[in-house]
């Protein structure tokens, strides 16, 4: 379905593609002038219409009731930007009307200009169904021990994380509520089931649930229930808050809950009872609250996505998760781990890796963290089974290209771009610190040595900026 070039980056494409078509994933690819060059049955099915009435067209010539305002693909196309988990109204070819969920990402070329914008997509037209569904497996669960605590693993050498982890071994010994703040990535889901895992109610199965990802309309039946009659279509159903009854409720981007909802969850916390939805009497909880966030609480109150009171009574008990920046030393200890983890997977006999591999990956700014560290992995895996070698080593992360960074707020402020003056012998992490170097000088010297506006700028910690600083002897 895919032109032959001559690039590296087509056999990692092909790869992408033979994994999404094994998870039965519907998926669509355009190259950089907005033709359409991979379109799968999945796509196929789900819009109604033939593989080759859209192969070769421009994406909105064969989706006519797409803008360029309104197409996530176009969108990555236009910013190097990916948009992951963007949830959507859509109409098809054919004319129905569907919910769709879709993660979009650029796949770039050495120069870093885009070669092609991928786009995954997922129907969640049924969510309702889906989520009484989801209710009704967690209920059946919480009857029997849950088996996933017993195989929790968490990796870290790192003794910031190790002290970390201390603490939170000491709050899981409380009914106290915890609060997980940390960059995404970072692992809070994790350290809110190793939480759990250790608490006096491990033996009941932790009910989640991420807030972020439910309709705003659906949230309050999910947490609250429903009673018959409460709106159209409504039954008699539980919600997570009676699921949780004497367990732990993990509330991940709570910051993500509407306000309105927030005010209604504040009284079963402080008191334990509420009213399922379209009900008249109440209902008595125990519940052990873990919420957590991708930013820090005192930011999501003022951008009044958080209610104050609300962070009063849910963060007793804060544990603050270090960006990988922070924990580099971690990094050979995660990629052993990783290829452990996706050698079955991939089918792979993958025994190690070089140390130039891991002196590249410590060199990275790594914006996405822990779960982007496990991404590069992968697809160096990846590109390691198509070379025959036995250790990942610098070539495989070479070939990936992979775009590390994207800071559109000062790229423009550049007078010369490092890229472009660099010798072609140059390695990729002599390349990338060089290029991390002048970011670095550039956004000093346009926000006049502040460090706080320029943290914010890049999306990095003030810490990590200053350890940066240091590292390549940038002078304020």
């Amino acid at each position: 379905m895919i032109e032959k070039a001559s690039t590296p980056l087509l056999p990692f494409l092909f790869q992408i593609m033979a994994v999404f078509d094994r998870m039965s994933s519907s998926y669509i690819i355009i190259d950089a002038t907005e033709t359409i060059i991979a379109y799968n049955e999945m796509s196929a099915r789900l819009d109604g219409v033939e593989v080759k009435n859209i192969l070769h067209r421009k994406l909105l010539d064969a989706f006519p009731s797409l803008t360029r305002s309104s197409s996530s693909m176009i969108m990555v196309l236009n910013s190097n930007v990916p948009i992951w988990n963007k949830a959507q109204s859509y109409q098809t070819p054919a004319g129905k009307v569907m919910t769709l969920t879709s993660s979009t990402f650029p796949i770039v070329n050495p120069d870093n200009t885009i070669m092609f914008v991928i786009e995954v997509v997922h129907d969640i037209s049924n969510l309702r169904e889906l989520t009484d569904h989801v209710i009704h497996l967690t209920e059946t669960l919480k009857e029997t021990r849950s088996l996933s605590n017993q195989n929790l693993q968490i990796v870290t050498q790192n003794k910031r994380f190790q002290r970390l982890l201390k603490d939170a071994k000491c709050f899981a010994q409380t009914p106290l509520p915890v609060l997980i703040a940390g960059e995404t990535g970072t692992g809070k889901e994790l350290v809110a089931r190793y939480i759990h895992q250790n608490s006096a109610t491990k033996n009941n199965t932790m009910v989640t649930i991420n807030c972020g990802a439910i309709p705003p309309t659906l949230i309050e039946s999910t947490l609250f229930g429903t009673v018959k009659g409460a709106f159209t279509g409504a039954d008699n159903k539980k919600g997570l808050l009676e699921l949780a009854n004497d367990s732990t409720l993990f509330l991940d981007e709570i910051n993500s809950m509407p306000i309105e909802v927030q005010s209604k969850l504040l009284r079963v916390v402080q008191d334990g009872y509420f009213r399922p939805l379209g009900g008249n009497n109440e209902k008595k909880v125990t519940i052990r609250y873990i919420v957590a966030m991708n930013e820090q609480p005192e930011v999501a109150i003022q951008k009044k996505q958080l209610r104050s009171d609300l962070f009063y009574r849910l963060g007793v008990c804060m544990v603050e998760l270090p960006p990988l920046q922070d924990r580099l030393d971690d990094i050979p200890h995660l990629v052993e781990f990783f290829i452990r983890k996706h050698n079955p997977l991939l089918n792979t006999h993958i025994n190690g890796y070089t140390p130039d591999f891991i002196r590249s990956l410590e060199a990275q700014p790594w914006p996405g963290n822990v779960r982007m560290l496990e991404n590069v992995v992968l697809r160096s895996m990846l590109m390691c089974s198509q070379t025959n070698d036995d250790a990942l080593n610098q070539y495989h992360l070479d070939t990936l290209t992979q775009p590390f960074t994207a800071i559109e707020p000062i790229t423009h402020y550049q007078e010369k771009s490092p890229i472009k003056n660099r010798e072609t012998s140059e390695s990729l992490t002599e390349h990338l610190a060089s290029y991390e170097k002048q970011l670095l000088s550039n956004a000093m010297a346009r926000y006049k040595n502040n460090h706080s506006e320029v943290a914010r700028q890049l999306k990095i910690p003030r810490t990590t900026l200053q350890s940066k600083l240091r590292k390549y002897g940038i002078t304020t």
